[in-house]
């Protein structure tokens, strides 16, 4: 029985994956990689800590993977990382602790006027931001 459910999990974690990431295999970041855990764990009656263990699992066979980009200023592939401008105060200390986890990067809202274009991501290595994988 226990076999069969392993299975089961294998072959739902599959089906997820393909689903949540069809646009871009290679970028399972963490919004997916817990939306991802949440299913599971609804689906199989699972605690959270018993879904992460099972998606642990999982890549360790198929590694996980995030955005990229080259960095001019690394000179190298790095991560990459969203920019978030106009930071609501309240928000404020949810984004740093965000941002010093390395998961975002605080923009500075005075950058962004009518007809300026300001990046929407920048490297997760040095914080430069990268406006050539997009810009707003």
């Amino acid at each position: 029985m226990a076999q069969e459910q392993d299975d089961e999990i294998e072959k739902m974690l599959r089906e997820l994956h393909a689903s949540y990431l069809k646009a871009n295999e290679y970028d399972e970041g963490d919004p997916i990689f817990y939306r991802i855990n949440y299913r599971l764990a609804d689906a199989f009656s699972l605690t959270r800590e018993e879904a992460e263990n099972y998606h642990a699992e999982y890549h360790k066979k198929n590694p996980r993977r995030v955005s990229e980009g080259f960095c001019d200023a690394c000179n190298r592939i790095v991560g990459i990382i969203p920019i978030i401008y106009g930071v609501q105060e309240g928000d404020m200390e949810r984004m740093k602790a965000a941002e010093a986890q390395g998961r975002l990067i605080i923009g500075d809202i005075t950058q962004v006027r009518e007809g300026a274009k300001v990046a929407m991501f920048g490297c997760k290595v040095c914080k430069t931001p990268l406006a050539k994988y997009g810009s707003i």
